[in-house]
């Protein structure tokens, strides 16, 4: 029996909203948004430590209370009371550690929102606080009767938009300090191995794009991460191969052809140290005897 861990789908049209909100003291469905007040992330039915989860809709959260280690989008970050977390459709997140008193408030947009990029910024206790009272006041507006959508929309744009300029004022702190264009390679250099890791697994590949030699590159991600450049390569190269796992009927030769290795065994010798995939690799062979 494989144990293959297979990336979860996680988006609020395939979850039986009635069980997983059953589990939360008070929250809000419409077709706009979904609002949990003061959730028990321990207490949500889908949500398991140590799995991957694809994060379909936008997300907004504030954590009340409790921490966690979390991957999200290749990044490791550790997350405590105070943290605002943005995060666009489609991110990967995968929790490694959560306290049980772990409480948030979370949005989950339905309708569009615009998000480029994940933000974990740890808020200060005035930031905290009004981020709390915008909540509040989009709690009270979305019970109104009748509902009133534009309003509920732009506040929540608002939300979005006031825990994005935190984060823009971070950076503008940093440009000052001089390490800016290195955490910004380090986000282009992110980006590019997420969209092209499939074809391209190469160092000069990726120095080319970014208009560095490969040298620069491998100093500068060092620098911004503590990671060598191959490292961030392999780790997004391992995502994308789980994300093909989860596909019906998918054979590992496929999977193999479709991320441009050479052989099924190039395939398999570069995913030899991950035991979760080098078993699916030879359930897989195994199957097409």
């Amino acid at each position: 029996m494989s144990t293959t861990k297979v990336i979860n789908h996680l988006s609020v049209d395939n979850l039986n909203l009635n069980e997983v909100l059953s589990q939360q003291d008070k929250f809000f469905v419409n077709d706009d948004l979904i609002l949990i007040f003061n959730g028990n992330v321990q207490r949500i039915p889908v949500f398991s430590k140590e799995e991957i989860y694809q994060m379909v809709e936008p997300r907004f959260i504030l954590v009340l209370e409790g921490s966690a280690e979390v991957c999200i989008n290749l990044q490791d970050y550790h997350i405590e009371k105070g943290n605002v977390m943005l995060s666009p459709a489609d991110t990967i997140v995968e929790v490694n550690k959560l306290s049980d008193d772990a409480r948030v408030m979370a949005i989950v947009f339905r309708d569009s929102v615009e998000m480029s990029d994940e933000v974990v910024y740890k808020t200060s206790p005035a930031e905290f606080d009004r981020l709390l009272r915008m909540y509040y006041l989009l709690w009270d507006v979305v019970h109104l009767s009748p509902y009133r959508r534009k309003t509920v929309q732009y506040l929540s744009k608002t939300i979005v938009a006031d825990v994005q300029e935190l984060n823009e004022l971070v950076s503008e702190k940093v440009q000052n300090e001089g390490s800016t264009r290195t955490q910004e390679l380090f986000l282009q250099f992110k980006r590019l191995i997420k969209q092209h890791c499939m074809q391209e697994r190469s160092i000069p590949y990726y120095a080319s794009q970014l208009h560095v030699t490969p040298h620069h590159l491998s100093a500068t991600i060092k620098k911004a991460s503590g990671q060598s450049v191959m490292y961030w390569i392999n780790r997004a190269t391992i995502q994308e191969a789980k994300l093909l796992l989860k596909t019906n009927g998918m054979m590992a030769y496929e999977i193999a052809n479709r991320m441009n290795f050479p052989s099924a065994s190039a395939f398999s010798k570069f995913f030899s140290n991950d035991k979760k995939i080098t078993w699916y690799f030879f359930l897989s062979l195994h199957e097409t005897i």
